[in-house]
């Protein structure tokens, strides 16, 4: 994300909206929502260079999923924290 509110894009996530941004010329694919048995899910998909689902938690509410995917180090062994930095 360049020029981007942190704020705004990290409410989005929280939200479970899909959200579409690059690193490192890698294309990721973020999304939340609730399962038929009413379980959230959360993911995070990489749609380049290949085409795969990198990360997902199911069973956490909206904001504990959230907090589990920022912590994580999934951009190029990198926190999404220390990448927006």
């Amino acid at each position: 994300m360049i020029n981007g509110n942190i704020d705004e894009f990290v409410e989005k996530l929280l939200d479970g909206e899909e959200v579409i941004y690059v690193y490192h010329g890698k294309k990721y694919f973020s999304q939340g929502y609730n399962l038929d048995d009413g379980t959230y899910y959360f993911e995070l998909q990489q749609w380049e260079p290949t085409a795969t689902v990198l990360w997902s938690v199911k069973g956490l509410d909206r904001p504990a999923s959230l907090d589990a995917f920022l912590k994580e180090p999934l951009f190029d062994g990198k926190t999404f924290w220390e990448c927006e930095k």
